[in-house]
């Protein structure tokens, strides 16, 4: 299996995104905060760290970084993107080359 299959079995699930992205939203007053969230924590916002999600790279598994975060963000308003998606990506996941994991 390949690492990336083994990735889509790890995909996170909505319920959890969807929380997580309720307990960021109380943080998005912190400037800059909604864009570098899931790379100033090794992947995880706070949100993510507390639902035990992170984001990384498709390709490689490793967790997302700054510049990562910033590109997968600044397409959040395209977020009803992610139910459609075979891999439960949203399309600044696949902008970034990410997907949002279960860290186990």
């Amino acid at each position: 299996m390949s690492s990336q299959q083994a990735l889509l079995r790890k995909t996170a699930p909505c319920m959890d995104r969807c929380i997580a992205s309720i307990i960021d939203g109380f943080l998005s007053c912190i400037p800059c905060y909604p864009l570098w969230k899931d790379g100033i924590r090794d992947g995880q916002s706070f949100g993510k760290g507390m639902m035990g999600l992170r984001v990384v790279k498709f390709s490689t598994g490793r967790p997302a970084t700054i510049t990562d975060s910033c590109l997968r963000n600044c397409f959040s308003c395209c977020e009803p993107l992610l139910l459609i998606t075979s891999g439960r990506r949203r399309f600044g996941d696949y902008v970034a080359g990410t997907i949002v994991i279960k860290d186990a």
